[in-house]
């Protein structure tokens, strides 16, 4: 099962630009192998001047009767992009343009530096075997622990619950021996035991200036700089 995490994580993030209109992508990956302590991943950044984002005192508001679906998201923010798969509604909101899902990396022009996007993807009976591990995994973590292999770090953050909804926040990250692309992201994983409903939060930076900083420093930044409205849009959620 972990080499199956490992390899997910991977996807994951080749999912984001996937050009399919066939399934809604997953935005997280899932938990690796090794767990630790709390990682260098949760140090305070230093010298790193990402863009300040103060929190937003006007929000827009969206709603889908179908799925019985609404949140808020600030006013000036682009979006919300919506796909619709089946039992799923992926939704896509962020401070730089929102191109629609399944636009190819070489189609898209972000001209804003140090943006952040929140992805919302809510699926009603969820069958995906891969979030239930996820789920599991974070669930014999304790707040600030972390697993990790060769590939993915994940560092748990708090137990949430939301209406019938339980879950975990949590950091999804690249090891520090991994080779691949800079990945930074915030994630919540919700799940209705009940109905195996499941919701699924990922705020993550985007067009980061790299120029003389580590880049998991500066993530990290940029995304504690949009925390506050990132817990804003999670808290605004609601679900009938």
């Amino acid at each position: 099962m972990n080499k199956t995490l490992s390899l997910l994580f991977l996807l994951l993030v080749l999912s984001l630009s996937a050009c399919t209109t066939q399934e809604a992508v997953t935005p997280s990956q899932a938990p690796a192998t090794e767990r630790t302590a709390p990682a260098a991943a949760t140090q305070a950044p230093t010298e790193v001047p990402p863009t300040q984002v103060e929190p937003t005192p006007a929000l827009a508001q969206y709603a889908n009767d179908g799925f019985g679906f609404s949140f808020a998201y600030p006013s000036n923010w682009y979006g919300p992009d919506e796909y619709i798969s089946e039992g799923t509604l992926r939704l896509e909101v962020g401070s730089d343009v929102v191109y629609p899902y399944g636009t190819g990396l070489d189609e898209r022009v972000y001209t804003l530096p140090n943006s952040y996007y929140v992805l919302i993807q809510y699926t009603q009976n969820d069958q995906n075997q891969v979030w239930n591990d996820t789920f599991q995994a974070l669930g014999n973590l304790q707040d600030g622990e972390s697993i990790s292999d060769a590939r993915s770090l994940t560092i748990r953050v708090s137990a949430l619950e939301m209406g019938r909804f339980t879950g975990y926040e949590y950091i999804a990250t690249l090891s520090e021996t991994a080779q691949t692309e800079p990945f930074y992201a915030r994630s919540v994983i919700l799940m209705d035991p009940q109905t195996n409903d499941l919701l699924t939060i990922m705020g993550s930076p985007n067009n980061v200036d790299l120029s003389g900083v580590d880049w998991r420093q500066a993530y990290q930044a940029i995304d504690e700089a949009n925390q506050t409205i990132f817990e804003q849009i999670v808290e605004s959620i609601n679900i009938e």
